[in-house]
């Protein structure tokens, strides 16, 4: 399935077939019971590469970036999950775990809720 561009405004019904394609079922759900109020649109890799060594990142930072944008306050178990699949389909992708697990901690100190960053936790939400 073809991600919307970054920056693209996407709407709830195409975050819905993103969901389905993916078996992001449970977020769907989340997302139908209670919406964010802001737009999403993804910044692909939040002041990060989008690609290394030739292989698209944006992919699974786009993903990321949804289960971030649904983020409720204090959802520190669903934060560490998000960070954890994001962590583990970087490796798969490159085959090496080093960026992989650079980008796990970047996420990990960088994206929490207490920033109010536009990529924070909860960006949605705020």
């Amino acid at each position: 399935m073809d991600l919307p561009k970054k920056g693209e405004i996407v709407p709830l019904e195409k975050i819905k077939e993103i969901c389905n394609s993916y078996g992001l079922d449970h977020l769907w759900k989340k997302i139908e019971r209670d919406p964010p109020s802001r737009d999403f649109a993804s910044d692909g890799c939040s002041r990060w590469f989008n690609s290394w060594n030739g292989m698209d990142l944006y992919p699974a930072c786009f993903l990321h970036d949804l289960k971030y944008w649904a983020g409720y306050p204090d959802e520190d178990v669903e934060r560490l999950v998000a960070d954890a699949e994001l962590m583990i389909q970087v490796a798969r992708l490159l085959n090496d775990t080093s960026m992989a697990e650079t980008m796990f901690f970047g996420v990990r100190i960088g994206g929490h809720e207490r920033f109010k960053q536009t990529f924070s936790w909860g960006f949605g939400r705020q």
